[in-house]
């Protein structure tokens, strides 16, 4: 194919979204944020984010590669998997090393956010304040790294909220839906100690997206009351990797992800649940009844199309999904210090501040 045509196709695919994202953008549904960097900057930090974006490639790849020499002995395969496990929560095995915020050591940044209590406060009683219930995504089959602990750190102070980072069962040895039933059930367990609806937000990067929604749906299907809203950083929705985005990100240097590896840990997930099933795939699933949706995400992003299709199946079903996105070379830019994540937090601020019902004390 000429040159020309490559990029008439291209045109072809990006009008394709960005009529989308107008329609979007007219209801006031999405909104573009531009990082503010001089020209220099600015080709500094595309640079960068190339190069990040090639070594967490090559790195997946390589370890996709070796996880399935391994398949044919169960025992090899199990001690592969613990090592890598053991490795990506402590720090010893990361696609690229962690940055820890400026006055935060080892120990703090290992240790999820947690308020002080009195030690007059009856353990029972809740504070009268917006808890956050987090997951973070890690392709359903790896725990929190370091730098999530990091991120969530830094969120927990940008928004002054006590921040719950919970686990769930991980593939394959526990399929789905068990990630979405284990984090119902942490969702639960914050009523049950007395916390309102009202106070409580789900929040997740990534896979935990799916999760976290694949929850919220068995939740409205047994009759529960949901929370009062829900944050989604970079959220993966589509496991059947349906979006224009998986394909033009995968063919991109904009993106460290591609369909490979996404189509491995979401093979390793589901088994054999269909790839489209609402619980797991929550852009199939009917929105009716859902609390507000906050998404932040990057238009570089392997699941961007999944953050537009969100909002449009919510303006199609009643609910509030909004999408606010940055022209960020990133994928999942919170996760380092910056002042795109600084800016990001502030919205998500404002989102909880919008949407927060004190409960009865």
């Amino acid at each position: 194919m000429s040159q020309t045509g490559i990029t008439a196709n291209s045109d072809i695919l990006s009008n394709l979204t960005g009529s989308r994202l107008a329609m979007l953008e007219a209801t006031d549904l999405a909104r573009r944020y531009t990082i503010k960097a001089g020209l220099l900057g600015r080709g500094l930090e595309q640079l960068l984010a190339r190069a990040e974006n090639r070594i967490i490639e090559r790195i997946l790849i390589s370890r996709l590669k070796f996880a399935l020499r391994q398949a044919g002995s169960l025992e090899a395969a199990e001690l592969h998997i613990s090592q890598m496990r053991g490795g990506y929560e402590s720090g010893a095995v990361e696609t690229l090393p962690s940055f820890l915020p400026r006055g935060l050591g080892k120990a703090e940044a290992d240790r999820p956010h947690q308020q002080k209590e009195n030690p007059d406060t009856p353990k029972r009683k809740t504070s009268n304040r917006p808890i956050i219930l987090y997951v973070a995504g890690g392709g359903f089959i790896m725990p929190p790294s370091r730098k999530q602990k990091n991120m969530v750190q830094r969120f927990a102070e940008a928004v002054d909220c006590e921040i719950l980072m919970v686990a769930h069962r991980l593939a394959p040895e526990h399929p789905f839906p068990a990630a979405p039933m284990d984090f119902a059930a942490h969702y639960l367990g914050l009523l049950e100690q007395g916390h309102h609806p009202e106070n409580i937000f789900l929040a997740a990067d990534t896979a935990g997206a799916s999760i976290v929604l694949g929850a919220v749906q068995m939740l409205q299907q047994d009759g529960n009351r949901l929370p009062a809203g829900i944050v989604l950083f970079s959220p993966w929705c589509d496991l059947s990797l349906s979006g224009w985005s998986y394909i033009t990100q995968s063919m991109s240097s904009q993106s460290p992800f591609r369909m490979e590896t996404a189509a491995f840990c979401a093979r390793l997930y589901l088994r054999d649940e269909p790839v489209t099933s609402p619980l797991a795939s929550p852009v199939f699933a009917d929105q009716a009844g859902w609390p507000p949706i906050l998404i932040h995400t990057s238009e570089n992003d392997l699941h961007f199309d999944d953050a537009i299709r969100m909002a449009e199946n919510g303006q199609k079903h009643g609910c509030d999904v909004r999408i606010n996105y940055w022209d960020s070379p990133r994928h999942h830019l919170e996760r380092l210090s910056s002042e795109a994540a600084a800016q990001s937090f502030r919205e998500v601020n404002a989102f909880i501040n919008r949407h927060w019902r004190p409960g009865p004390a």
